[in-house]
């Protein structure tokens, strides 16, 4: 029979700087159900705003400030959630989720956004040499044709902001940190998990053709967190690859000429 006298064994030491990966314990409420719900609600809302823009301009093009907030509004909401369940269902997005920074996470984020561009030049080459097409982003698509025949706009710099650092933070909390800790949480090994949470990751932007892409970019993005316990590396490396493209429609929409 246990010794009643005894103390409780102490709870798990706080995370250091130079460790921080998470570290769960029986207070966290959250799990692989509000992982899909964060799913969900960015779906119900992008649905919500599309009636909202196309009731208020009785039209189906996205142009001016309509842009940004149909490709912004849904990721924020989504991030909030997020967020919410994070500090209410546990102890906050950076124990739970591994919502950290370190100085390093810049060389981190460069390494993998090198290795992002690469895995996905060499898929895209493929696709390009079986499909004889190159996939294109459903956002530089609708930018494109927001820019057709006004050339570069507020609305157009401000989506290409959303799009450069909003996002990447709103989608590796939700990819790399709710659903990664969701399945880490109910014991899958971290290399089925870097698979999934890719899979989930390229499956929800709903653009069939650029899938192959967007899944090897999910998995240079989840070795970061795989190698570190954080998400700080895939959100500067998100954030560099975005910055990246949207800097290229920039310059192609400012100066169609310059680019065939």
């Amino acid at each position: 029979m246990p010794d009643s006298s005894l103390p409780p064994p102490p709870p798990p030491p706080p995370l250091s700087h130079n460790d921080q990966r998470v570290v769960y314990d029986h207070s966290v409420g959250w799990g692989l159900g509000d992982a899909w719900a964060a799913l969900g609600i960015f779906f119900i809302v992008s649905i919500l705003v599309g009636l909202a823009i196309f009731g208020a301009t009785r039209d189906t093009g996205l142009d001016g400030v309509w842009l940004p907030l149909a490709v912004g509004i849904p990721p924020v909401v989504q991030g909030v959630y997020v967020w919410y369940i994070a500090d209410q269902k546990g102890r906050g997005v950076r124990l739970d989720f591994g919502f950290a920074f370190e100085p390093r996470d810049i060389l981190l984020g460069a390494a993998l956004t090198v290795a992002g561009f690469m895995s996905a030049g060499l898929v895209g080459a493929l696709m390009l040499e079986l499909f004889d097409s190159a996939p294109n982003a459903i956002v530089a698509e609708l930018t494109e044709d927001s820019a057709d025949g006004g050339g570069l706009t507020v609305w157009i710099i401000l989506l290409a902001v959303l799009t450069a650092m909003v996002a990447p933070v709103v989608e590796e909390l939700v990819f790399r940190g709710l659903w990664w800790s969701a399945l880490e949480k109910r014991g899958m090994k971290p290399a089925w998990i870097l698979v999934l949470t890719s899979l989930v990751f390229a499956s929800v932007h709903l653009e069939l053709e650029r899938t192959p892409i967007l899944f090897v970019l999910g998995l240079a993005l989840g070795a970061g967190r795989l190698a570190t316990g954080r998400i700080g590396p895939a959100v500067v490396a998100h954030a560099m690859i975005n910055s990246i493209g949207m800097l290229f429609l920039l310059i192609e929409i400012s100066n169609p000429g310059a680019v065939s």
